[in-house]
């Protein structure tokens, strides 16, 4: 897999997270997107990837048609904790250079929650700040050596 920094992957991320609906459990949307075959797909193919389509093309693709999964009731979370939740996890996918299957898979939804819960704190952060604190809270994978930096 090809772990380069895409801004408009991320940037279609958080659009995606902001505008679902405020009645679904977040935190366990997001979680079992990271585990799914569509967000292994974004990730693995450069001609299938989010840079491709709008997102709404991989929300059918994951609710309804290759994962089928149906979002359950519960805290949705403001649009704007969404939005900072979707750019900066996908963020921790090429910092980390690891699938989001594997994230979600080392860190569990604990963990999910937790950065959600601190997003008041870290959406002021730049991207590199919050790896800081973020691997510095939450460790890193064993097979991660290191954290890329974004360079602008």
């Amino acid at each position: 897999m090809k772990f380069e920094y895409s801004d408009i992957t991320v940037s279609k991320m958080a659009s995606w997270a902001e505008h679902l609906p405020d009645d679904i459990d977040f935190i366990d949307y997001w979680y079992n997107l990271f585990l799914s075959k569509t967000k292994a797909r974004i990730e693995s193919d450069p001609m299938d990837n989010i840079n491709a389509f709008y997102w709404n093309r991989w929300k059918n693709d994951f609710e309804i048609y290759v994962d089928k999964y149906d979002p359950i009731p519960g805290n949705g979370r403001h649009a704007e904790e969404r939005f900072f939740f979707g750019w900066y996890m996908q963020y921790v996918v090429y910092a980390l250079r690891t699938p989001s299957c594997r994230i979600a898979e080392y860190y569990g939804k604990d963990v999910f929650q937790k950065v959600l819960d601190g997003w008041f704190k870290y959406h002021t952060f730049g991207s590199n700040l919050f790896m800081v604190h973020f691997s510095d809270n939450f460790g890193l994978p064993p097979e991660v050596t290191e954290v890329f930096r974004l360079n602008r």
